[in-house]
């Protein structure tokens, strides 16, 4: 039994330390679990305390989630490690310094939410960033689509229909909703409707509430 509760003694610090700097700015713990998130509508900022499989302790993982492809679980699309791994020894050497890295946590969340304030802070951020990131260009048309840059919208929808993919269930659905979004690009409100809808099944898949008017202030 004291095994066992030593074995639990990282866990339950991390989750006091995050609890302690990160509910107090919005942020909610999935579940029991190292994750947590802010709800920012129409994408997320998950923060991870990702374990290690050789050693007691913890990674900070944060970044961006854009929720305009509807899958269940979290993922890092802007940003993912921060930091290096930090042991545990013991209680005493590893509360403080879990204490201080959920506060850097709770940093990375603000820089994140003053980064992404608009849809074309996210636009933006995307459209110079899919060099070399296939699932990127998804994103970014998407992006492109919701702001009005149609032109551009079309022309990363095209480069992504033109890249190989396996042959994996999950990129032969992405693929199919490419077509379909741009086929809709032309008529800019059946476009936002189909993206919202896409939104609206990503956060019902997560346990989010649904939102409607998530990208009405976008």
């Amino acid at each position: 039994m004291l095994a066992h509760a030593s074995a639990q003694r990282p866990a339950k610090l991390i989750a006091d330390a995050a609890k302690a700097h990160l509910q107090p700015i919005g942020c909610r713990r999935v579940g029991r679990s190292r994750t947590w998130i802010s709800d920012q509508r129409y994408w997320l900022i998950v923060i991870e305390f990702q374990p290690s499989s050789w050693q007691r302790g913890t990674y900070l993982n944060v970044g961006a989630m854009w929720l305009w492809r509807a899958r269940k679980g979290h993922a890092f699309h802007a940003g993912y490690r921060i930091g290096h791994f930090l042991p545990y020894y013991s209680s005493e050497q590893f509360s403080p310094a879990v204490n201080g890295l959920a506060a850097q946590a709770a940093q990375e969340v603000q820089s994140r939410r003053e980064q992404f304030k608009s849809l074309n802070d996210i636009y933006r951020y995307l459209v110079d960033d899919t060099s070399e990131k296939n699932w990127q260009i998804f994103h970014a048309a998407i992006a492109a689509g919701l702001v009005g840059d149609i032109d551009n919208a079309r022309r990363l929808f095209e480069i992504f229909d033109a890249m190989p993919i396996r042959s994996v269930q999950w990129q032969i659905e992405l693929r199919n909703k490419n077509a379909a979004l741009a086929a809709q690009l032309d008529r800019p409100s059946l476009f936002r409707a189909s993206v919202l809808e896409i939104i609206q099944e990503c956060r019902r898949l997560n346990d989010l509430p649904v939102d409607p008017g998530c990208l009405d202030a976008a």
